[in-house]
């Protein structure tokens, strides 16, 4: 069971094909339907990368089982958005049928 606390919506990038000269296009990005899903943020790593401090923050979602549509996700919670993500794992729980994803 999850206990919902946000949701996800999933990049989806399709290419358009070529141009007259015969180059690519730009792909269009657009964002998935929205998916309910537990997030459990993980420990907040601080670091320095050249002299300049950072916060790198990483989450664990729950879903419903389901299969990965995209690479990027834009996180959400009761307050709003939380950021733009990549993923970075992911594991499907087939006892409790739910799919975890590492952000």
């Amino acid at each position: 069971m999850i206990i919902t606390n946000g949701y996800i919506l999933f990049r989806k990038s399709e290419a358009k094909g070529l141009d007259s000269d015969g180059y690519p296009t730009s792909a269009t990005e657009e964002w998935g339907e929205p998916v309910e899903c537990q997030c459990l943020p993980n420990t907040t790593l601080r670091d320095k990368s050249r002299n300049e401090a950072y916060t790198a923050h990483s989450y664990t979602l729950l879903v419903e089982r389901m299969d990965i549509p995209g690479e990027v996700v834009k996180l959400f919670n009761e307050r709003g958005e939380v950021g733009q993500f990549s993923i970075l794992s992911y594991e499907h729980l087939d006892a409790v049928q739910q799919t975890r994803i590492i952000i």
